[in-house]
């Protein structure tokens, strides 16, 4: 399943690759965060021959864990759509994701308010279980969006060293 969103991201991403030459496709990473941290978790499951690697921040991975406020004005409430919930999460997927080392990493901070933990550690138990690689970045003390020089710091020397390390 790709979302509208996500189609049209690799839609133009093949676009320009064609049109430009300038993209090496064997090398293109998904990165996002909250919403876009589904959105690249997604991408890597459902076209791992696109991205080569996903780094998702403070990921949405299963939309009955988020808020209901947000998540019923556009999927309704969860009794009356199981089965579009259950579709939407990114854990029906975590079967699809790549078996390879170094092609994924999560990132989360413990003190998030807005996505919040708890779906970082559905993941983590679901990719366990399937035994499918991954990564791990965890900032204690961080909210949704990391506050702390220090922390936005460390993050962006692990996500270049990750870049650079498997791209």
């Amino acid at each position: 399943m790709l979302t509208p969103r996500l189609s049209a991201q690799v839609e133009v991403l093949q676009w320009l690759a064609k049109e430009t030459g300038c993209i090496d496709m064997e090398r293109v990473a998904i990165h996002g965060w909250s919403y876009g941290g589904y959105l690249s978790l997604l991408g890597i499951a459902t076209r791992p021959n696109t991205f080569k690697l996903c780094i998702a921040g403070a990921p949405v991975t299963c939309w009955r864990l988020y808020d209901t406020a947000y998540t019923e004005r556009y999927m309704g409430a969860p009794h009356a759509a199981p089965h579009a919930y259950a579709r939407a999460s990114v854990l029906a997927h975590a079967p699809f994701f790549p078996d390879q080392e170094g092609r994924l990493l999560i990132i989360h901070g413990l003190a998030d308010e807005n996505v919040h933990f708890c779906h970082t550690t559905a993941l983590l138990a679901e990719l366990v279980r399937l035994g499918k690689p991954h990564r791990v970045q965890i900032y204690p003390g961080e909210r949704h969006s990391l506050r702390a020089m220090h922390a936005a710091k460390h993050y962006e020397a692990a996500l270049l060293h990750f870049l650079h390390e498997n791209l």
